[in-house]
C-alpha cells in the first residue's frame, strides 16, 4: 500500500510539470503569434518612423524618399514612380496648404520641393504631419488627388 501512495504522488508530480511545460509553449507560441500580426510594432516613436518612412517611400504615384522638419521648414525628396509625366500641384498637410507651386516631374524623376509648416519645434523632437494630400495633373486630368494613409514622422532637425 504504501508502495501505491508513493507512485502516486510521483504521478501527480508528473502532471503538474507536464502541465507547466504545455503552458509555456503555448505561451511562447502566442507571444510569436502576436509579434508577427504586429501587435507590439506601434510601441513607440521610432517605429511610427520607421512605419512612415517604409509607406511613403512606396507610395505612388509620387513618393517621398526622405523627409525632414526644421523651424517652419518641411522638406520632401519625391519622386514620380508613374510611367507618365505628372504636374506638381499643391501639398496639404493637416488641411492646410504647405506647397502650391506647379512643379513637373518627368517618369521616374527626383526632385527636393521644399514646404513651409507649422513650427517644427526644437532639435531632436518628434514630427509628425498628418492628412498628407497630394495633389497633381496627368496628362489633361486635373486635379488628382493621392491621399496619404499614414502620417509624415520624423525628428525636428
Amino acid at each position: 500500500m504504501r508502495q501505491l501512495v508513493g507512485d502516486m504522488k510521483m504521478f501527480k508530480g508528473q502532471v503538474s510539470t507536464e502541465y507547466l511545460v504545455i503552458l509555456a509553449v503555448v505561451l511562447v507560441v502566442a507571444l510569436v503569434v502576436v509579434f508577427l500580426v504586429g501587435g507590439f510594432s506601434g510601441l513607440g516613436a521610432s517605429s511610427l518612423e520607421t512605419q512612415s518612412k517604409n509607406y511613403w517611400g512606396g507610395a505612388s504615384p509620387f513618393s517621398v524618399t526622405t523627409f525632414k522638419a526644421s523651424g517652419t521648414s518641411l522638406e520632401l525628396q519625391m519622386s514620380n514612380n508613374d510611367l507618365e509625366q505628372l504636374t506638381l500641384t499643391d501639398i496639404s498637410v493637416d488641411g492646410a496648404s504647405v506647397y502650391n507651386t506647379s512643379t513637373t516631374f518627368a517618369s521616374g524623376e527626383s526632385q527636393v520641393i521644399t514646404g513651409t509648416v507649422a513650427a517644427c519645434g526644437a532639435a531632436g523632437t518628434t514630427f509628425q504631419y498628418g492628412n498628407v494630400t497630394i495633389t497633381y495633373t496627368k496628362g489633361t486630368v486635373t486635379g488628382l488627388k493621392e491621399v496619404g494613409a499614414k502620417p509624415l514622422v520624423g525628428k525636428c532637425s
